[in-house]
């Protein structure tokens, strides 16, 4: 039962990303924008620059763009190639999950723990093949957890040695690598050298771990502020430290949101109490509760959408995998069968139909008659398309999430560089058109007054015809944000 349901949910993810990966539209408003930043670095342009009307970066390192661009040199320059990188991460973290549970019954709680993870696809806004930084971050800091899990066992079974340190450093590299991809990660790496140093015989590990770690980040750190003029850190740091907290999201997400962590803490109470119970580990139930945290405090910046879940499903299908290790292999037949039951009465709760974010054909025909638009828009000259460039392959400019991350950040200085960049574009009515989610002033507060002055509306995207519009671009994944409302030159 517990395999067959784990199998259920695994099919349901696999069957979703054979449908979505290869959609030619943005899944997600961010997804072109991010493409952009990928282009830009393989053509060598700089990455870390000083906002402007003509490139505004997101505050995300370069390591989901650096392996974004490699993928597009296999598959061509599409959307799909950013997505297959989230794949990737994706079954990184489910080898992860399953090479931390090794063994006859270690096999089953693994695969009940692949299973979990695979059943919070939707919990988590289905946003695991997005193309976004958050999976391969997910995957590479998946693999450092689930390498120091296997050290801190090996110097249980044998004591500290070279294998425990040598695993270990290799979870060092996993977790650089995961900041690289996305900053909060650090928090996973900080716990997991914490618990490692916590104990005697796990020290000689940790000092292995953290060497690797900052062996890692400290070059690539000072290479990259290097590289960009001081402008690296500033952009990944600086910009988002000024950022507000979502004051109701901040209890919301513990009374809301982590209900799903209900399932391991009750494993955890089965585990104590089974025969085969034994002292948690400090490196798996403090990896977890560094997950968890992650995600509160994601989750609690400005109400982030429902990606800043995705550390805690990490961090529960862990705890999931080891307490159910820890149940399986007693020889109580009461427990065991109860842990089961639990587990697949919560997965059938949690788990979501993803029949309704998988795109449509008509979605692919208002994208064609949308992108036929644009390409007539484009032979009149330079198109600023602020929420999602369309094609994927054109150039958007400043995308509106990076504008609204300068705008709320205490970087007042650079701000008003900005809008006086952004003033003297649109005064001089330096695009063709301009296409927006809605009615600027609506929208964009005093920037929208300054686009109305300049920019009058001109009609919708795709384009009305005598039955209506062909359909509404709709994305799948996060903010309902889509290219509606054409503008041309007053």
């Amino acid at each position: 039962m517990l395999v067959a349901a784990a199998s259920v949910a695994l099919f349901a993810l696999a069957w979703a990303f054979a449908l979505r990966v290869w959609a030619p539209f943005p899944l997600e408003w961010q997804e072109p924008a991010m493409m952009e930043h990928a282009l830009r670095l393989w053509a060598g342009e700089g990455l870390y620059v000083r906002p402007s009307i003509d490139f505004a970066p997101f505050p995300y390192p370069p390591l989901f763009y650096g392996v974004g661009g490699v993928m597009m040199g296999v598959l061509g320059e599409s959307l799909a190639a950013l997505r297959s990188v989230s794949v990737l991460g994706v079954l990184l973290v489910l080898g992860a999950l399953l090479a931390s549970l090794r063994g006859a019954k270690s096999s089953i709680a693994g695969l009940a723990a692949c299973g979990w993870f695979a059943a919070t696809y939707g919990w988590t806004g289905f946003w695991l093949d997005v193309a976004r930084v958050d999976s391969l971050a997910l995957g590479f800091g998946a693999v450092g957890f689930a390498l120091v899990l296997r050290a801190e066992a090996r110097c249980a079974a044998d004591g500290p040695g070279t294998r425990a340190a040598a695993l270990a450093f290799g979870g060092g590299v996993a977790s650089a690598l995961a900041v690289l991809t996305k900053q909060t990660q650090l928090g996973l790496a900080v716990a997991l050298a914490m618990a490692l140093f916590a104990r005697a015989r796990t020290r000689r590990a940790g000092a292995a771990y953290f060497a690797a770690l900052l062996g890692c980040l400290l070059p690539s750190v000072l290479f990259l502020e290097a590289r960009s003029d001081g402008l690296f850190l500033w952009t990944t740091v600086d910009l988002l430290r000024g950022s507000p907290f979502h004051g109701p999201a901040i209890l919301g997400y513990w009374t809301e949101s982590v209900w799903v962590m209900g399932l391991p803490l009750a494993l955890g109470v089965c585990a104590l109490v089974s025969p085969a119970g034994r002292p948690w580990s400090p490196c798996l139930w403090g990896g977890a509760l560094a997950l968890l945290v992650t995600g509160w405090l994601g989750r609690a910046h400005e109400g982030g959408f429902d990606n800043t879940l995705l550390p805690t499903a990490l961090g529960s299908a862990f705890a999931v995998g080891a307490a159910l290790r820890v149940i399986l292999s007693s020889d109580d037949r009461r427990v065991a069968p109860m842990a089961a039951v639990g587990v697949v009465a919560a997965m059938a709760m949690v788990i979501q139909d993803p029949r309704p974010a998988i795109p449509t054909a008509a979605e692919r025909s208002a994208h064609a008659a949308a992108a036929a638009q644009v390409a007539q828009l484009q032979k009149q000259g330079e198109v600023w398309q602020p929420i999602s460039a369309m094609p994927a392959t054109a150039r958007g400019y400043a995308h509106k999430m990076a504008i609204v991350d300068l705008a709320k950040s205490q970087e007042v200085e650079a701000a008003q560089r900005f809008l006086s960049d952004f003033t003297s574009a649109l005064t001089a009515k330096r695009f063709a058109a301009i296409i927006l989610d809605g009615p600027p002033r609506q929208l964009w507060g005093d920037l929208g007054s300054l686009i109305e002055a300049n920019y009058e509306p001109a009609g919708s995207l795709p384009a009305e015809g005598p039955g209506g519009a062909v359909s509404e671009l709709k994305p799948r994944t996060g903010a309902g944000v889509v290219p509606r409302l054409v503008l041309l030159p007053r």
